[in-house]
């Protein structure tokens, strides 16, 4: 099931992948410049940089129409109170901000332009033809109008759905923006209908009350796009037959970096912002929005299934390992796994007993197992019967050696209390050369250096390879060293319970089981030959200690 469930999260994942590389690599056509007619920009169509870069253009068409002298006294008033100012006619409504004289959606706020209004990026989605052609919110129905239904709920009642008051209103998917009527400065109906327009002076009569109205258009150099159903900048400029160019002056004049110099003609003009804007078609394709996409939290539904999947199966894999963590750890507790085994209190007391009895038995079993290791020690050794009683390490240091050197009292400085001389020369005849045995000098207790003295052992090891197995006490794993178990199996037998005498029977075999294990390793390593003690133990070694020669109170010394 896991493998499974793993291995559709990857397919999805590879899916999503797959699909986003693919929407990656389509490319675009271009959308103004060299071979295109006039066009729209901005709006819907792209995002917060986008948004930016066609105002930029925007300003460049502005300047465009200015060297071209296409601008009327009254286009400049308007550029200079309103595009240059960024302040908009009727301002702008909830949501949006002015920009050069035109409305934009708040990024900030994560709002996007649709159908010339601002919603939020989650539900974008799901705008549809209501916002799309601007429909009103049909009438509610009157209440006699519906009968309760017996399951719950209620419908038109049979006798009223031919009756036009309980008929749904319904409008057609139509919108002509050249027919939104107005009343005089009213500019909340018109943003109403679109963030970019403003009731305008321009007046019509109206063919369904035969009233004069004013009537909501776009913003200055904006036009509404049927196709995006909204208002757009229009780059009412045609470039189809313009030619490739190198950049020149006139381009950054166009950009508002230079001032016109001289004249020039309208074709150079034209060719010259054709260029430029050809130039910027390439950045501005890359900021498209393209098809809104169901998302929730930011995630497309590929995604989020995927990201639900992955944590469903994260969250299962963690419960599992929980799971069994804790169910080790709760059996490590034996109340635990004899209430799992169905023991009453009863057996599960009798149990514990065993338990405990066991644990006794174990412990003193080790004790003479240390007791027999040691024995087996003695007897690798060559020392029947095993090590003495009382087998444990020398004192490690130097002994007491308790007087200093006895001086001699034949004469000289010797016969001075505490005086060591510094020996020269030759002793005098009758003393032993240094590196011999001396007569009477001898360290008590401590044998001379390259002659071996009764009573010490020689270094080295002794051979080994002699029978050194000790037996235990009882002679082997008996049945003393599993009478608790062997009680608990009793028990449960007698009163008739199964788990009891089951789990004594099984305790009893491995403690079997476990005694001859020790036995076989104790066997072995005798086999092997037991190593003997370290230098110190008893049946090791002995240290060996410096010896010092005593002084010659004869000698000849210097005199200080």
């Amino acid at each position: 099931m896991e493998k499974r469930t793993f291995s559709l999260v990857t397919v999805l994942l590879l899916a999503a992948a797959v699909q986003a590389e693919e929407e990656k690599n389509i490319t675009l056509p271009k959308p103004f410049g060299i071979g295109i007619g006039p066009a729209y920009i901005g709006g819907r169509d792209t995002d917060e940089e986008g948004t930016e870069l066609s105002l930029k253009i925007y300003q460049q068409y502005i300047m465009f129409k200015r060297l071209s002298s296409m601008n009327l006294q009254e286009d400049e008033q308007y550029y200079s109170r309103w595009t240059g100012k960024g302040e908009c006619i009727g301002s702008c409504p909830q949501y949006s901000h002015c920009k050069k004289g035109i409305c934009v959606c708040k990024p900030e706020d994560s709002r996007i332009q649709v159908y010339g209004r601002c919603f939020s990026n989650s539900t974008a989605y799901f705008v549809g033809d209501k916002e799309k052609y601007r429909k009103p919110t049909p009438p509610a129905r009157p209440e006699w109008c519906f009968c309760e239904k017996k399951n719950g709920g209620r419908d038109v009642c049979p006798e009223n759905r031919r009756r036009e008051e309980c008929q749904v209103v319904t409008y057609p998917n139509n919108f002509d923006h050249n027919t939104q009527y107005c009343m005089g400065g009213d500019h909340s109906h018109c943003l109403g209908k679109d963030i970019n327009m403003f009731c305008s002076s321009n007046q019509v009569q109206d063919q369904t009350t035969g009233q004069v109205k004013n009537l909501c258009q776009c913003r200055k150099d904006m036009k509404f796009d049927t196709k995006n159903m909204e208002c757009r900048i229009r780059i009412d400029v045609d470039c189809t037959y313009e030619n490739k160019e190198k950049e020149g002056d006139l381009t950054w004049i166009l950009k508002g970096r230079d001032e016109p110099k001289k004249e020039y003609t309208l074709a150079e003009i034209k060719t010259a912002f054709c260029n430029l804007i050809d130039e910027e078609s390439a950045e501005y394709n890359a900021h498209i929005v393209g098809e809104f996409t169901f998302s929730i939290l930011g995630l497309s539904i590929g995604g989020f299934i995927a990201v639900c999947c992955i944590t469903c199966v994260t969250a299962c894999c963690c419960c599992k390992c929980c799971e069994k963590v804790k169910a080790k750890i709760r059996a490590l507790d034996p109340r635990n796994a004899m209430r799992d085994a169905g023991m009453g209190p009863g057996t599960q007391m009798a149990a514990l007993g065993a338990v405990a009895a066991g644990e006794y038995m174990e412990n003193r079993n080790d004790k003479q197992d240390e007791a027999r290791v040691a024995a087996m020690q003695g007897q690798s050794m060559g020392m029947p019967g095993g090590a003495p009683p009382g087998y444990a390490p020398v004192p490690e240091g130097y002994p007491d050696q308790g007087a200093g050197y006895p001086q001699d009292q034949r004469g000289g400085y010797g016969g001075q209390e505490g005086y060591a001389p510094v020996p020269t020369g030759y002793p005098p005849a009758g003393y032993p050369q240094p590196g011999y045995p001396q007569p009477g000098y001898e360290q008590p207790g401590y044998p001379q250096p390259g002659y071996p003295q009764p009573g010490y052992p020689q270094g080295g090891y002794p051979p080994q390879g002699q029978p050194g197995y000790i037996p235990p006490a009882d002679g082997g794993p008996g049945i003393m060293n599993m009478a608790p178990e062997l009680a608990l199996a009793g028990a449960g037998a007698f009163t008739g319970n199964a788990a009891m005498a089951g789990l004594g029977v099984v305790a009893a075999a491995e403690k079997m089981g476990a005694e001859e294990d020790k036995e076989d390793r104790f066997r072995a390593a005798v086999m092997k030959g037991v190593p003997p003690p370290p230098m110190g133990y008893a049946g090791g070694a002995q240290p060996s200690y410096p010896q010092s020669q005593p002084p010659y109170a004869e000698a000849n010394y210097p005199r200080q």
